[in-house]
């Protein structure tokens, strides 16, 4: 096989902290995908990639641009499940996870007449801009420079990271298109509504929740075996194909996935030449025992 001809959409670097032996976390480790039919055992780098997923043109430079970001992640999981405190700015370097994680994902259909990493940085720039500060601009008009000090400022402000552990012996799933994005608001005629929560599961025993904290409240505190259930539930509705684990499905969890898998429909996500048309995933009050709406400001 050609250098750099598989290239992943989700990184081994995030998926093998699902692994079934987590004393040896790595992208040979095993992990348990259940594919809306059956459940078995793959190595962890076998899956979510594809063909010269962002580029064939230079795949090598496709490939070299998510390496440093990805090793940013790794320090932070490491932390958290070495039960140390990671610093200010690795939380920094989550939340950017948190956002690339969905922005790379297949989910995203590549209509357009440009190799998929010009389309994951029209993503990228319209998340930023349109969801994140919701702003209206022309897109190829966006100063990077400005952007960033933008983002920077509105983050510092307004959002919040968290890190959420499951009870004992609850394990938390992930799947294929893990980072949910989330809104409380509904959409209007002219304007999409703004991202204020992202979800993301970070091993079996953590989830990573981003909020922007004038419209969502969240206490660290540990998720009920409710909002275990109901944040794995999440993962099969919001996954591309699959499904994943650290421990094997039961008889119970196959049956539910089955269901989900067979009733949802999954949302229209693609760039084209005339931009992104993306989606965002409605959070309710009931929704979680750890979080609750603020009240909207007058």
């Amino acid at each position: 096989m050609p250098e750099y001809k598989k290239q992943h959409y989700l990184p081994s670097a995030y998926l093998k902290y699902f692994s079934v032996d987590q004393s040896a976390c790595n992208r040979k480790s095993k992990i348990w995908r259940f594919d809306g039919k059956d459940a078995r055992l793959v190595p962890v780098e076998t899956q979510c990639f594809g063909d010269y997923f962002y580029s064939k043109k230079d795949p090598a430079g496709a490939e070299k641009t998510f390496h440093a970001l990805e090793a940013a992640y790794c320090r932070f999981v490491d932390e958290i499940k070495a039960g140390r405190e990671p610093s200010r700015i690795s939380y920094g370097d989550l939340f950017l996870n948190m956002t690339d994680f969905h922005l790379r994902n297949s989910a995203h259909k590549n209509r357009s007449s440009d190799e998929g990493l010009e389309a994951y940085n029209v993503r990228r720039n319209l998340f930023f801009v349109s969801l994140l500060l919701c702003a209206v601009t022309d897109n190829s008009a966006v100063n990077e420079e400005s952007l960033v000090k933008s983002i920077l400022k509105h983050l510092f402000d307004f959002w919040r990271l968290e890190i959420i552990p499951a009870p004992q012996p609850a394990q938390f799933a992930t799947s294929d298109n893990p980072s949910v994005l989330a809104t409380c608001q509904t959409s209007s005629s002219n304007k999409a509504p703004p991202v204020e929560m992202i979800i993301l599961p970070l091993d079996p025993r953590h989830i990573a929740i981003g909020f922007d904290r004038r419209s969502v409240a969240v206490q660290n505190k540990e998720a009920t075996f409710q909002d275990v259930e109901r944040l794995n539930r999440l993962q099969a509705q919001h996954a591309e194909n699959c499904v994943y684990k650290a421990s094997p499905f039961n008889v119970s969890d196959s049956n539910t996935l089955k269901s989900i898998f067979t009733v949802r429909t999954k949302p229209v996500c693609e760039v084209t030449n005339d931009g992104w048309r993306s989606y965002l995933i409605p959070i309710l009050h009931s929704h979680f025992s750890f979080m609750a709406l603020r009240p909207p400001l007058m």
